[in-house]
């Protein structure tokens, strides 16, 4: 970036700190910005910089006007920005509180399964493997927005929302799996949700569940209102 584009961009930030001449950090609404040396990084929920909440599944659309939203914003071209972390999630209302389903979530090979649980039951399951870049989990999303005191959208209102998310945190992960980077404008490329959707589906399945059986073909192409169908009646 020049001088002059970085002059722009610390004058579009809210809350704005700056380090030193090479180094200063804002927000764009709810996305963390931090510019050094090493170039401009950009933190936060796409879905919640969009709509306000995160609970309500982007489409790919929505995706694409979210990060040319962004763009104009920050004043930043991010065709080739390198995407180094990216989340799938879905939010599923089902007819029990989440904790009697994540409840019968059961060890996954290989990874290390952590659980939080209160007096109200299980909370949040999350898959991992030591330092590496893939987690899953599954959490009781109303419940973590009213301990956050957010606002819960009016379709969500008297509901029980199980959320589901694959994560894919490191670069080198999305590398493994993609066998190249992405870009920010790989988030809208049917191809990389499809690629992503077989993902979540193949970590969700290897998860052993003590219940009723599902299966599913996922050698065929899978729309997006056809996944919510799959999720909610798993």
């Amino acid at each position: 970036m020049s001088n002059k584009d970085d002059a722009l961009l610390l004058e579009r930030l809210q809350d704005s700190y700056r380090k030193d001449i090479n180094t200063y950090s804002g927000y764009v609404r709810n996305l963390r910005v931090f510019r050094n040396l090493g170039g401009v990084h950009i933190y936060g929920s796409l879905a919640k910089y969009y709509s306000g909440e995160n609970i309500t599944p982007l489409t790919l659309r929505k995706v694409e006007k979210a990060i040319a939203i962004l763009e104009i914003e920050t004043g930043i071209e991010l065709e080739k920005a390198i995407v180094k972390g990216v989340e799938l999630g879905i939010s599923v209302i089902t007819k029990e509180k989440p904790s009697e389903y994540l409840k019968l979530f059961g060890n996954r090979a290989r990874f290390t399964r952590h659980e939080y649980s209160s007096l109200k039951g299980v909370e949040t399951i999350t898959y991992s493997k030591g330092k590496g870049s893939f987690q899953f989990s599954g959490y009781d999303k109303i419940n973590e927005m009213v301990q956050k005191h957010k606002e819960i959208p009016v379709m969500f209102e008297g509901t029980n929302v199980l959320r589901l998310e694959y994560k894919i945190v490191r670069r080198r992960g999305i590398k493994a799996k993609f066998h190249r980077d992405l870009t920010a404008y790989d988030l809208f490329n049917p191809a990389v949700y499809q690629k992503l959707q077989s993902l979540f589906l193949e970590a969700y399945q290897t998860i052993p569940k003590f219940g009723r059986q599902f299966y599913l073909d996922t050698s065929v192409n899978i729309t997006p209102k056809k996944w919510d169908e799959i999720l909610a009646e798993q």
